[in-house]
């Protein structure tokens, strides 16, 4: 049985696209908590996809309890091709920014600078193409969060349907986690953390 809170956030919509993932600080005790709760997903939802960055911590495990169930329906969205190549599980669909046409960056990176203002440099510089340096790196990220969420009709990523996170609790809106949930609060995708469904 999944937790009410989340049976009331998916939309009633043949195959709805989950957000899974959050904080790289998974305590060790719990981390077989993600991955039992994301293998229930995969099996009481049959037609929804599960999407993730493919992170070490929350998305990992998430990562791991769908593609206990069926990796097919796991989409790894990723800054580079080959970021976190040895996490990604056998038989998961994998895009990166690379494969992203120009026509779709810019909205991605407006979408990004609303949810987190302070961070319009580093959408400025994905736009502009800068390469090779950490602030580069950290651009890259923020834009493939934007990603995550919004889909892409070029790559075939439909926009979110639902977010689930795993927030570290002492700063649930801090990072690229607090990042996504603003763009997902903006965008009107339901988000839940696990107050929600860890229960």
């Amino acid at each position: 049985m999944l937790p009410p809170a989340l049976l009331a956030a998916l939309p009633q919509i043949p195959s709805p696209v989950i957000l899974l993932e959050g904080t790289r600080r998974v305590p060790e005790a719990q981390r077989h908590l993600l991955v039992q709760f994301a293998r229930r997903l995969a099996e009481a939802l049959p037609h929804a996809v599960f999407r993730s960055g493919n992170a070490e911590g929350s998305d990992d495990a998430f990562a791991q309890g769908v593609a206990e169930v069926a990796a097919h329906r796991l989409q790894l969205v990723l800054p580079t091709p080959g970021m976190g190549r040895g996490r990604r599980p056998a038989g998961a669909v994998c895009h990166s920014l690379n494969d992203l046409p120009r026509l779709e960056k810019e909205p991605l990176t407006q979408a990004c600078t609303a949810a987190s203002p302070e961070n319009r440099r580093l959408s400025d510089l994905y736009l502009r193409g800068l390469s090779g340096t950490p602030v580069h790196s950290k651009a890259l990220y923020l834009v493939r969060d934007g990603l995550k969420v919004l889909g892409s009709p070029a790559l075939g990523l439909a926009p979110a349907s639902a977010a689930i996170f795993f927030v570290d609790e002492s700063k649930p809106t801090g990072g690229g986690t607090g990042h996504t949930i603003r763009l997902c609060q903006q965008l009107g995708v339901p988000v839940l953390t696990q107050c929600d469904w860890l229960a």
